[in-house]
């Protein structure tokens, strides 16, 4: 493995020990290459959670891992509502979806 490839392969180990779950920008921002990520994938090092969404493989999942992974997808989106309010302990209701509040120039996500 080249030196290059083992100092992507540490630095993405300690981008993951900070962070759960990271997008593949953020990883390649940090100086991690796009081959690195696919390898580590391979590897069984990285799993994919959704497109472009990345976490330790083994890790474990929290109660609140959709809120996670959306306020990752959607970095200014705020969790609202029902969620908040479910996340915050106010309210015994468990809300079937994520409901996320945008501003009005915002690009709104599509829905997967």
């Amino acid at each position: 493995m080249p030196d290059e490839q083992k100092s992507q392969r540490a630095t993405l180990r300690a981008l993951f020990e900070a962070q759960p779950i990271l997008r593949a920008h953020e990883l390649r921002t940090a100086g991690v290459a796009a081959q690195t990520i696919a390898r580590a994938l391979d590897d069984g090092e990285l799993d994919r959670i959704a497109r472009g969404l990345y976490q330790r493989h083994g890790a474990s999942i929290e109660t609140d891992q959709a809120l996670a992974e959306v306020a990752k997808r959607i970095p200014k989106g705020v969790i609202a509502m029902l969620s908040a309010l479910a996340y915050h302990q106010l309210t015994d209701q468990m809300p079937r979806r994520v409901w996320i509040a945008l501003g009005k120039s915002d690009w709104s996500p599509a829905p997967s």
